[in-house]
């Protein structure tokens, strides 16, 4: 039962975070988070199971009402913060003030029902979750202008060491009298949210520790600025050679492939995480 409930909540949360994958301009990776957070939690609900099931211990069937009556109660004081999300379905505070009360509501139900360890123990599950969470507006503004910088500033540096003499205004580069306008588009802030999700599946997937899943978050966001970069430099290559609609017809096309190699990346450093078995060493003696 308390499974049960902590499912339809977390349904029901996606389901309010509909809107913002669909309008949100970074947040299109959102659907995929559902199913394949389900899917980790029930990957790790059968260990619980498995391990319960070998201690033999007892269903506290008042305890399952009385975390249902507690849960009931809860949906009340969701009501009043429902009315504010259907008013403006894109407005974050709200959607995020519901994912932090709907995490220590779940975790405190878990650990009330079993044990603070088996809480912790779904953790990875609850972090994966939130990667599809938006950020707030104002957070996520300064995370592109920032990125931005560093693009722009990155691809500068291309130019110089290949011998091009082109400089930088503001988000401009320019070489001559050609102009090429870096947008907010070419700052990897897409590619980054969605590498961050990857790393986090990748660090589920293939059960790394807490160092190697930080680690792989990290080789996400190196990866995605990295590659953007070399993405601004191919784009802004082909707009000072062939002209600005060369450069327009390439973009999307330029996008994918970074975005694919950063991925690549990303899936070989999770499998060099991966603890290797230990290879057992058979020494036979001469009798």
């Amino acid at each position: 039962m308390p499974a049960l409930i902590l499912a339809i909540l977390w349904l029901h949360y996606f389901w309010c975070l509909v809107p913002s994958w669909r309008f949100g301009e970074y947040y299109n990776y959102g659907f995929l988070v559902p199913v394949i957070a389900f899917g980790f939690a029930w990957r790790r609900a059968g260990l619980v199971r498995e391990q319960m099931a070998a201690q033999a211990r007892p269903v506290d069937r008042a305890g399952n009402v009385w975390l249902l009556g507690l849960a009931l109660l809860g949906l009340l004081f969701l009501i009043p913060l429902r009315m504010v999300e259907i008013g403006d379905p894109t407005w974050r505070p709200p959607l995020i003030l519901h994912g932090i009360l709907l995490t220590m509501a779940s975790h405190w139900i878990v650990s009330r029902n079993w044990s603070w360890k088996v809480s912790a123990f779904f953790l990875p599950v609850t972090v994966f979750a939130w990667s599809a969470v938006p950020y707030f507006w104002q957070l996520e503004q300064l995370m592109v202008r920032q990125l931005t910088g560093w693009v722009i500033g990155l691809t500068q540096e291309i130019f110089l060491l290949a011998g091009h003499p082109v400089e930088r205004m503001g988000e401009r580069l320019t070489m001559g009298g050609n102009v090429c306008e870096v947008t907010d588009g070419c700052s990897g802030i897409r590619s980054i949210q969605s590498l961050v999700m990857a790393a986090l599946f990748f660090g589920e997937l293939l059960w790394l520790k807490w160092p190697g899943r930080v680690a792989l978050v990290v080789t996400g966001l190196t990866a995605a600025v990295l590659c953007n970069a070399g993405r601004a430099w191919y784009l802004a290559s082909v707009h000072f050679s062939k002209g600005i609609e060369a450069a327009h017809a390439a973009h999307d096309t330029a996008g994918h492939v970074a975005f694919a190699v950063a991925a690549l990346i990303l899936f070989v450093i999770a499998r060099l995480l991966v603890p290797q078995p230990k290879s057992r060493v058979v020494v036979s003696r001469a009798g």
